[in-house]
């Protein structure tokens, strides 16, 4: 082989290299209840990468990671779906039907929360008289070290719902990961 093919055929194998990774860093094009997401590759967990645990919407929408350079147990997802879809899958039935569903909403932030269950399923509602009751965060108990308990909190954002995981002890945050995950959202729609 001539130095002239050598240096091409590498040349062609670095050009080839280099367009997977780009290929891999790529945003995502993501469609939820009309709205149109530029989702960056590093965010989206791609529907065929679903572990099990994860809440996988049936119909649109989409999972993305919060804070993806985190290490694996400190990385919180948000599952986004569109709110007549959940509402209607709901039917005027269960906690969702109250607290996203409801056309009187309940304010959630800058209140405290109120615990309701035993040490294996909990769920916290906003200490407030008309937050009573209604469970916006819902959690279990974890057997590994360091998680305290495993929480997802289903919250409204506009014609959207946001599904957040979160540790137990990450409560008192919540409001600031919500900001989050609605700053990311706006800053990809399209």
């Amino acid at each position: 082989m001539t130095a002239a093919r050598r240096t091409f055929s590498a040349f062609s194998c670095a050009v080839g290299t280099t367009a997977l990774l780009l290929a891999g860093c790529a945003n995502a094009q993501q469609q939820v209840a009309g709205h149109r997401f530029n989702v960056p590759a590093a965010n989206l967990i791609s529907k065929g990468d679903y572990p099990f645990f994860l809440p996988m919407s049936q119909d649109e929408g989409f999972i993305f990671i919060l804070n993806p350079q985190a290490e694996a147990r400190k990385k919180r997802t948000v599952l986004v779906q569109g709110r007549e879809a959940v509402c209607a899958r709901a039917n005027g039935s269960g906690y969702v039907s109250r607290t996203i569903c409801d056309p009187q909403s309940i304010d959630w932030q800058g209140h405290g929360w109120v615990r309701n269950g035993d040490d294996t399923f909990w769920t916290y509602s906003p200490d407030t008289p008309s937050g009573a009751d209604l469970q916006f965060v819902s959690c279990h108990r974890m057997e590994i070290e360091g998680h305290p308990g495993l929480c997802k909190a289903t919250l409204a954002l506009d014609d959207l719902v946001l599904t957040i995981s979160l540790d137990d002890d990450e409560l008192p945050a919540l409001a600031g990961t919500y900001e989050s995950a609605a700053s990311m959202l706006r800053s990809w729609e399209v």
